[in-house]
């Protein structure tokens, strides 16, 4: 038995942060796994709570060297309610409580306040030091210079030198207390013991500000990147009205809603759970978890989703999942779980910024040596050294991978695509084949009436009419594609007397004293009714894959249906985009070749595997995967999970079975193909942006780390630089909040 838990970690600056936190908590007894996200300030850990608890476990995180407590859930609960009344309140303020967001609001605020003091400082600093002169000059800027460093910068040296001498792990707060450090000592040494006026209080307290400033636009920044959690989180409704008995509705808070209750449901409010229509109907938009934009119309016995708006009508729900098994729960619960794992390529990184800040100090003791043996006066090799020091940044390699996966899985939750490990966001642009079920994958899952004509004498109206009539009074699936059909028409059934269901075969009744029949083609041809001269006709919407009714009286037929399992209205163009990417299609489902071969052909699939078991499937997929295919797996039944958990990537459909849900590592909210085609492109615009990342955090270490080391740059232009390089990473993540995918061909 282990259990999962999230703690807030706050501290961290670089990548060698994650790597000694992951290093110190994973050796410990008990603790199976800990992956931390630097971008996210959180850690989630797995564990056995019989051989580890919580408490020791952050216990030994503050060990390490940083601040870490619980986090407290996605919802604050209400301990004690204060009536109706005050639900209401917090509904209409938009209420929302979430302990991470609390936290990172207060460091940011924290990190404004020091930022204020310090700029104030060093701006009265700069006036005394190059207009103004004042007695005992030296000492009041010491003083000043002080002040800065205890406030606005005491966090580099809190954080920086216990690592180093404590704990021999440097960290980008150790290179900042290092240059600041001694740039300080230096001056006070001078000011205090010697002739000489030489100091740079100015140039300490600007640095420790403008990195200060960088720190605070680098947590704003990554306040923003999480926005889509955030915004996750508050999409739930606060009260919901419970019907009681005597069909009175009384208000409760939404975290007490249990499963079967009957909730009123009123026009303009967020539906509380999810659930079925029981009573009315409504229009609602779905478009916080699905990502679709058009209403959706809902009727007696259709589910519904908690979050989403109603439209101008007022219905009835059963509640059918609360609290944590919502869909929204476990949209939630699914982006950050994805935000958490680490992408092959962080692991990488993480290791370097482990490395990098040893070899920066190796650097600036070079750069110190070197200038001092070149001649040049301590104070000027000193200044040399602390450029080296503060230009280095492994901040922005740090960010530059985790901040891109928490803003595109956040995009992707918006779009309707959740993506469960951060690794499937890296990778899914890889596929060179993609492997579909077909009921409720590629079609509906439910049979429809695509082809209808009347045969006989009378008008379709009046065949319609008949139709409806008998068929309203079947409980068969199929008769259901009948009814719905011919409602939508508007044609009104007719009473029918003697009516009679024959199992396996159809149905026989009698309206205005004539009987009618209405069933397969077996069944008319045992009546002896004259059907050869549309025999030709059936015959053919057979080979097609569809399954004929057929409606006669004692002697003729009157009409017939040609009955499908729909196919979903996005299905053809996703396959026809796939296709422009390269990727081959390859359709797999248990139903007959014939159907298989007929729905394939509709929406343009290039292969198919028809009267498959999950075995075959699963076994075709790994076949693909010797031939050195990269191989999507896209379905909703359970007959796919293991084709899903065996594949590269499998995307699950959000319509389908959980059992699907758990073995996919995507998971499509609407079920509509088009969002695979979708993931494929918001992978490939983060990990084009994760590049763009790396690529902009390296060059500016290697050309930064050469130029400051030769003298060429000033130490508060390089503390400007640092802090540019950390936001900048940070700000170009944010640009994948603006991806849309763009459909040509629509």
């Amino acid at each position: 038995m282990h259990k999962i838990q999230n703690i807030l970690i706050t501290d961290m600056n670089c990548g060698s942060c994650v790597l000694h936190i992951e290093k110190d908590v994973g050796k410990m007894k008990g603790v199976k796994e800990i992956n931390v996200n630097f971008a996210a300030s959180k850690g989630e850990v797995h564990f056995d709570p019989d051989l580890v608890s919580i408490e020791e476990v952050i216990k030994q995180i503050k060990k390490t060297g940083y601040t870490a407590m619980l986090e407290k859930g996605d919802l604050k609960k209400e301990k004690h309610h204060k009536g109706v009344e005050d639900h209401k309140g917090h509904e209409e303020k938009g209420e929302h409580h979430d302990h991470a967001a609390e936290e990172g609001n207060k460091e940011i605020r924290s990190k404004l306040y020091k930022v204020i003091f310090g700029a104030i400082v060093s701006v009265i600093l700069i006036v005394l030091g190059l207009f103004v002169d004042v007695p005992y000059e030296g000492i009041v800027m010491l003083v000043m210079t002080a002040t800065i460093l205890v406030y606005t910068g005491q966090e580099f040296f809190l954080r920086g030198i216990p690592a180093i001498v404590l704990r021999l792990r440097p960290n980008m707060d150790t290179l900042v207390s290092l240059g600041v450090g001694a740039a300080f000592l230096y001056s006070g040494y001078n000011v205090l013991f010697t002739t000489s006026h030489e100091e740079y209080f100015m140039d300490a307290a600007i640095i420790a500000t403008f990195i200060m400033l960088g720190r605070y636009l680098e947590a704003k920044a990554k306040g923003s990147a999480s926005e889509a959690i955030k915004k996750l989180m508050e999409m739930s409704a606060k009260v919901a009205h419970k019907i009681i008995d005597d069909n009175k509705t009384i208000d409760i808070p939404i975290d007490e809603v249990q499963v079967g209750d009957r909730l009123l449901v009123k026009p303009g409010e967020k539906i509380p759970v999810d659930g079925v229509i029981i009573k009315g109907q409504a229009t609602i938009d779905e478009s916080m978890v699905t990502g679709e934009s058009i209403p959706v119309d809902k009727e007696e016995k259709d589910k519904v989703i908690g979050a989403t708006v109603n439209g101008n009508t007022s219905f009835t729900i059963s509640a059918e999942k609360v609290g944590k098994e919502t869909m929204l729960a476990q949209m939630v619960k699914l982006v950050e779980q994805a935000q958490m794992h680490k992408a092959p390529i962080q692991k990488l990184v993480d290791v370097i910024s482990n490395y990098f800040v040893w070899v920066v100090i190796l650097i600036a003791i070079a750069t110190f040596t070197t200038w001092s043996l070149l001649g040049a006066e301590y104070s000027t090799a000193l200044i040399y050294t602390v450029s080296v020091l503060i230009i280095a940044c492994p901040c922005a390699l740090g960010l530059a991978t985790p901040i891109s996966i928490v803003v595109g899985s956040g995009k992707g939750a918006s779009m309707g695509i959740l993506m469960k490990k951060a690794e499937s966001l890296e990778k899914i642009h890889k596929m060179t084949t993609i492997c579909f079920d077909k009921t409720g994958t590629i079609t509906k899952g439910e049979p429809e009436v695509q082809i209808f004509k009347s045969v006989g004498d009378k008008t379709e109206e009046e065949v319609l009419k008949l139709a409806i009539s008998l068929e309203e009074n079947s409980e068969h699936p199929l008769a259901k594609s009948i009814v719905d059909y011919v409602g939508e028409k508007k044609i009104q059934s007719t009473e029918v007397k003697n009516f009679k269901a024959i199992t396996g075969k159809g149905v026989i009744g009698e309206i205005d004293s004539k009987k009618y029949h209405f069933g397969s083609i077996s069944y008319i041809k045992s009546l002896d009714i004259r059907i050869h001269h549309i025999l030709h006709e059936l015959s053919n919407l057979g080979e097609h894959g569809y399954t004929v009714l057929i409606l006669s009286d004692e002697k003729e037929v009157l009409g017939y249906f040609g009955v499908q399992d729909g196919i979903k209205d996005s299905s053809k163009e996703a396959i026809k985009l796939l296709h422009e990417q390269g990727v081959k299609t390859i359709m797999m489902t248990g139903d007959n070749e014939k159907v298989a071969n007929a729905i394939a052909k509709q929406v343009g699939i290039d292969e198919v595997l028809a009267q498959a078991s999950p075995s075959d499937k699963t076994d075709k997929v790994k076949e693909l995967q010797k031939k050195g295919e990269f191989v999507t797996m896209v379905g909703d039944g359970i007959n796919d999970a293991p084709a899903l958990a065996t594949a590269d990537i499998g995307i699950a459909m959000g319509t389908g079975t959980d059992v699907a849900i758990e073995s996919g590592d995507i998971v499509i909210v609407k079920g509509d193909l088009l969002k695979a085609v979708e993931a494929i492109k918001l992978s490939e615009a983060t990990l084009r942006n994760i590049k763009q990342n790396l690529f902009w955090a390296f060059i500016y270490n290697s050309v930064g780390i050469p130029v400051a080391a030769l003298g060429l740059l000033n130490p508060i232009f390089s503390a400007g630089a640092m802090a540019f390089s950390s936001v900048s990473v940070v700000l170009n993540a944010l640009r994948l909040k603006r991806f849309k995918v763009e459909y040509r061909t629509l």
